[in-house]
């Protein structure tokens, strides 16, 4: 029975704590740093081969990271003139997160580049993982920046923010990745973006501080209702789920932009990626490419 009591008055002593301490756990800042799990050792000799032997699995066009452009199809040698001084240009600054220039996801980003080119923009790139930007924020000075605007930029950061000011479009491209951005994409917004530069307090509440500036993304799916572009566009495949995961990406998108009273022009989703092993590739991927120029046309007016 003692040792009944004594178990008894141990728990009603940490429920009591617990209760005490429940109005800082609810500030987020408040939150305390977990045990330190051990390191993961990663094994990077791991490959889709490794799984398989030499010959790739039956399903290949399942596999994600397996929609890439044949070595023929690809046009990876193409590179934008990037931004100058001269005045009255339109400009469309483009935000790539993918390593795999041979993907899918970077043959929209060439594209998309060309169109603008010959519609008479001057056109950038910042590739993200080939520039090494650092996405972390890792200390409590860059979270307070990001997040309140309080002290100095960083350098790094600086040097995106020039460009994202002389742009007039922003353009983040990305493969879908959980239905998220990827990580570089979503550090990239949270650093760059930042209060003080994108939005700032006002007497009547937020106000954004980049208007006129128009939000795009352009981004590669493995299965989002074989649409190719954005709400309305499903191909009459899978129109209602479709139209769900339309709705749910605009919903986000629209809060990422207004808030810094920048336009938000909506999506090309491409879920309908010819077979990695189909024999008419070649037409199929310049397929493709045309529908991507004929949403671009639209959905930016030009």
């Amino acid at each position: 029975m003692q040792f009944t009591i004594s178990r008894i008055a141990f728990i009603a002593a940490a429920m009591l704590a617990s209760s005490a301490s429940f109005g800082a756990d609810a500030v987020s800042s408040a939150s305390v740093k977990p045990a330190q799990e051990p390191a993961v050792v990663l094994e990077g000799q791991k490959t889709m081969a490794a799984k398989g032997g030499d010959a790739l699995p039956a399903n290949v066009d399942a596999v994600t990271s397996a929609s890439v452009v044949p070595q023929k199809y690809r046009q990876t040698d193409f590179k934008p003139n990037g931004f100058t001084e001269t005045q009255g240009k339109k400009r469309a600054l483009f935000i790539l997160d993918d390593p795999r220039h041979e993907s899918v996801t970077y043959d929209l980003c060439v594209t998309a580049m060309k169109f603008f080119e010959e519609k008479g923009f001057e056109v950038e790139l910042r590739d993200l993982i080939a520039q090494k930007f650092n996405p972390l924020i890792t200390s409590r000075e860059e979270f307070y920046h990001a997040k309140d605007g309080f002290g100095p930029t960083p350098k790094d950061v600086l040097v995106e923010q020039a460009y994202v000011k002389k742009a007039d479009h922003i353009i983040f491209v990305q493969p879908n990745w959980q239905d998220s951005d990827p990580m570089f994409t979503k550090g990239y917004k949270l650093r760059v973006f930042s209060k003080g530069f994108s939005y700032d307090d006002g007497p009547k509440g937020r106000v954004g501080l980049l208007p006129g500036k128009t939000f795009y993304t352009i981004m590669n799916a493995g299965w989002l209702g074989m649409g190719q572009g954005q709400s309305g566009d499903s191909l009459n495949k899978n129109p209602q789920e479709w139209e769900t995961w339309m709705f749910a990406m605009r919903v986000v998108d629209d809060d990422a932009a207004v808030g810094k009273d920048m336009k938000n022009l909506g999506r090309f989703v491409n879920d309908r990626t010819p077979g990695n092993l189909d024999p008419d590739y070649g037409t199929k991927i310049e397929a493709l490419r045309n529908v991507l120029r004929s949403r671009l046309a639209r959905d930016f007016n030009l």
